[in-house]
């Protein structure tokens, strides 16, 4: 289980002075400034859950991660991954761990991805037999039996991602920390690492944290979101649950003639009377309730946030 108690990370910067004295000065004495990316952030996360983290940019997504994940320590406040602090970087819990952030590959470009899968496979001190186990049952989900063989430079992306999916989940960690994932992939790609992550999830109770701008990725893979904005979270519950959480209307379609000429407008319900009321009944061809989609619901939240 993930335990995050009033957590908190302060970026330092530095005031940079005017003209050739200010330069100097600054040379010998330079004014700290201090960003707060996240603020007093309170979350447990229960073991084998699947979590979208999503958010503006710069609301303290990455930053989060890399807290998690101890490639930096916070300003205040604890993480706790089970009895293990992140920060602490033990080789246990280093074990447990599992890392892929979308725009950085752990693959070496002129090599096959199995040679870093045997040098993962020796830092990891994993045994033959379990890594060979591991490494079957992984390619054939993923249908990458012959691409784990090839130089990564001759790969896709996409073949990429999977190999480097691949290389995150064969200690087989019991958290997997995805950033971006599917950034950059065409559709029946994107498809086939949901189907995937689903099943990694399902079978071997992993727990998924995801951070992304793919809303796809959310409403394909999330079962409880998190949002954060300025370094807070703003929302924190099951996906079904954003609906009731802000004050937005459905809206209508409505198609109509116009000189005998079809024509269709996107009208909120709170406008849709006064509308109608300009047409007269023959002109009226349909008249179709949208719902509002995800992504529409999670722009107006950003919006609320600003």
């Amino acid at each position: 289980m993930i335990v995050i108690k009033n957590l908190s990370f302060d970026y330092v910067t530095f005031e940079k002075a005017s003209g050739l004295k200010g330069t100097i000065e600054d040379l010998f004495h330079r004014k700290p400034q201090y960003v707060k990316a996240l603020k007093n952030i309170n979350l447990n996360i229960e073991d084998g859950s699947l979590i979208g983290l999503i958010g503006p940019n710069g609301a303290g997504k990455t930053t989060l991660t890399k807290l998690l994940t101890g490639i930096i320590s916070p300003s205040s406040g604890s993480v706790n991954i089970d009895t293990f602090i992140p920060m602490q970087r033990k080789n246990e819990l280093l074990k447990e761990i599992g890392v892929l952030f979308g725009q950085k590959s752990q693959l070496s470009w002129d090599l096959p991805a199995i040679d870093t899968l045997n040098m993962l496979a020796s830092i990891y001190s994993l045994e033959e037999n379990r890594f060979k186990k591991r490494l079957k049952e992984l390619t054939k989900m993923l249908n990458a039996e012959d691409l784990i063989n090839k130089p990564v430079r001759k790969l896709s992306l996409g073949q990429r991602v999977k190999c480097d999916l691949i290389c995150s989940l064969i200690h087989e960690p019991k958290y997997l920390f995805l950033d971006e994932p599917t950034l950059g992939l065409d559709l029946m790609t994107q498809e086939s690492i949901y189907e995937f992550l689903r099943e990694e999830n399902k079978r071997n109770k992993t727990t998924i944290i995801i951070t992304s701008h793919n809303i796809r990725d959310i409403e394909a893979l999330a079962q409880r979101l998190v949002i954060l904005a300025n370094g807070e979270i703003v929302f924190d519950d099951k996906l079904e649950k954003l609906p009731i959480n802000i004050s937005t209307d459905d809206h209508f379609i409505v198609k109509y003639l116009v000189n005998n000429e079809p024509e269709s407008k996107n009208i909120s319900e709170n406008d849709l009377k006064k509308f109608l009321q300009t047409l007269s009944a023959n002109q009226i061809i349909s008249l179709t309730r949208e719902g509002i989609n995800l992504e529409e619901i999670i722009l107006e939240i950003y919006k609320k946030v600003k």
